[in-house]
């Protein structure tokens, strides 16, 4: 767990679990691809001094830092951690309160799929919400923690 997720546990009554982000930013696939083509375009410009290859090289160094500040934005609202404690669930991120759903407020655990990609949200009421990402680790415990709540105190008012 990342040392200010750690620190931020301190804040909140009865902690059952702490549930991590495993990835970083630099995980970002947006960024990763054009930063591995600049270092495959770079050795084949520097093996074979072809112009095409540094042409690429150079393309591909633009790309990568242009999307920095793309991954650094997006990375912001990355939730770093999710707490399950006695009055709910929070998300945080570096140890900043992102949302917190009271156990009283979550209406329902859903699954939705984009494109292969899989997300859980834990919905509150209103619109407010918690993303769980699959990188988030221990992340069927931590819905099962949510659902467990949901089915104790019988059906939602919605």
């Amino acid at each position: 767990m990342r040392r200010q997720d750690a620190e931020a546990l301190l804040r909140y009554r009865g902690v059952r679990s702490a549930h991590t982000y495993q990835a970083s930013w630099y995980n970002n696939a947006t960024f990763v691809f054009p930063l591995l083509a600049v270092i495959v375009a770079g050795v084949i410009w520097l093996a074979t001094s072809s112009s095409e290859a540094g042409g690429a090289a150079i393309f591909f160094l633009v790309v990568t830092g242009a999307m920095l500040p793309v991954v650094f934005v997006t990375w912001q609202r990355q939730t770093t951690a999710v707490i399950v404690h006695e009055e709910g669930v929070t998300a945080l991120h570096a140890g900043f309160e992102q949302q917190t759903i009271a156990w009283e407020a979550l209406r329902s655990v859903r699954r939705v799929e984009t494109m292969g990609n899989v997300r859980w949200y834990l919905d509150g009421a209103g619109e407010d919400h918690i993303v769980i990402e699959g990188e988030i680790a221990e992340r069927d415990e931590l819905l099962e923690a949510a659902r467990a709540e949901l089915e104790g105190r019988g059906p939602s008012p919605d």
